[in-house]
């Protein structure tokens, strides 16, 4: 715990010697009634066991413990030590308090961990340097992180079909809460909140987009569209209590009454400033994006879908650039 007597230049003092490992006092510490001094390592471990002092048995506790005096710790200061690898060539004399830091890191120390020179890059201890096998190395490397990158998958699987469950599990309760939105106000509140959040956490894996084209807005898709949208929306995972909703709402009968006809739309077109989503392009080719309203709440309330919208254009959409979306949380 404390310094090597070994390895000290000259004649140390008694006083400086720790009574547990009978080296030279390492961060020492002393009694303030004995004061008896110790190494402070040497000293916790020992009061693990005992509450005494291992040199005359008084009474030891952790507060009585204090630093030690001025005339000790310029004793200690005085001290010279060589370093551990003398014999491996090290020719160092240093103060007591650049000992550790310079152990760790001497260039004659054999298990000092160096990089490799020939390419591989890998760190070895110095004394394996010579018998080092790059190939081997890197071998036993890249074993390593498949074994590691298998358990990952491994786990990754087992979160996506705990998910999986879990998100079966939320549908059915969201099910039976709209059996029961009819009849008891508060569920049907409640319903509203699960809805908006199953909406926004499924909005959150979709990309930005931005709408260049109003003007190529299409508002009364025929029966074609409508089962593309249906296949866009299968296909972008949207929560399946809310499938049919959303399959209805490409139509501007279900549109906020600021989109729901053509003239309504050309006087509140310099308002829109929509946070749309992008859904996979429907087979035609034509782009078509969601509208959520816990995306939107900065736009004025006719503009704004209880939960949501699907639109769909002939062009002018593209996809944005998207910072990490933080977990959303509804109360």
């Amino acid at each position: 715990m404390g310094f090597d007597i070994a390895f000290i230049v000259g004649h140390v003092d008694d006083e400086l010697l720790c009574p547990i490992c009978a080296d030279v006092l390492e961060e020492p510490v002393q009694s303030v009634g004995c004061e008896h001094a110790y190494c402070r390592r040497c000293i916790d471990q020992w009061m693990r066991l005992k509450q005494i002092c291992p040199v005359d048995r008084s009474i030891l506790l952790p507060e009585h413990l204090g630093n030690v005096s001025r005339l000790m710790r310029n004793m200690l200061a005085r001290l010279k030590i060589k370093c551990s690898f003398t014999e491996n060539g090290c020719d160092q004399l240093l103060q007591l308090e650049d000992f550790r830091a310079h152990v760790a890191l001497c260039e004659h120390n054999p298990k000092l961990i160096v990089e490799c020179k020939k390419g591989c890059g890998i760190k070895v201890p110095k004394d394996k340097l010579a018998s080092h096998n790059c190939v081997e190395e890197l071998r036993d490397t890249v074993k390593v992180l498949l074994d590691d990158l298998k358990d990952l998958k491994e786990s990754q699987a087992s979160q996506q079909l705990r998910i999986v469950t879990q998100r079966r599990e939320l549908e059915l309760m969201q099910y039976y809460i709209s059996a029961l939105r009819s009849s008891n106000p508060v569920i049907h509140g409640i319903g509203e909140q699960l809805d908006r959040y199953s909406l926004m956490q499924w909005g959150n894996a979709l990309p930005l987009a931005s709408v260049r084209n109003w003007g190529s807005l299409v508002s009364t898709p025929d029966i074609p569209m409508h089962v593309m949208v249906r296949e866009s929306l299968r296909a972008s995972g949207c929560p399946m209590h809310l499938f049919n909703m959303m399959v209805d709402r490409c139509h501007e009968d279900r549109w906020p009454k600021g989109l729901s006809t053509l003239n309504a739309r050309r006087e509140s077109q310099h308002l829109y400033q929509y946070v749309a989503r992008l859904l996979p392009p429907l087979v035609i080719g034509k782009p078509c994006v969601v509208v959520l309203g816990g995306d939107n709440t900065h736009m004025p309330p006719d503009l704004v879908p209880a939960l949501g919208m699907v639109l769909i254009f002939v062009d002018g959409v593209t996809e944005m650039q998207q910072e990490p979306q933080p977990e959303l949380v509804y109360g």
